[in-house]
């Protein structure tokens, strides 16, 4: 079993982190999902470092069948065809 969370600049996913009892795993999501953000920032005026730092959070853990590379690359594969 895998344990895993996922970074979040407000509504837009950006990174995953996975560990089992082998490794510790961490992917980042397309570079669009970036450029998504900093638009967003840009538009909703969150440029100042604080602001922008402030809108960071990660996922409370959760549990999923696979190693840890598997469940990074399997939720990576599902949040980029959600897109943005």
């Amino acid at each position: 079993m895998t344990t895993y969370k996922i970074l979040y600049w407000q509504e837009i996913p950006t990174q995953i982190k996975a560990e089992d009892e082998a490794e510790d795993v961490s992917v980042m999501l397309d570079e669009k999902f970036m450029k998504q953000v900093d638009i967003l920032a840009a538009k909703r005026g969150l440029q100042a470092a604080d602001d922008y730092l402030a809108q960071w959070k990660w996922t409370e853990e959760a549990e999923r069948e696979g190693s840890a590379r598997e469940v990074a690359e399997a939720l990576k594969a599902e949040l980029e065809a959600k897109g943005w």
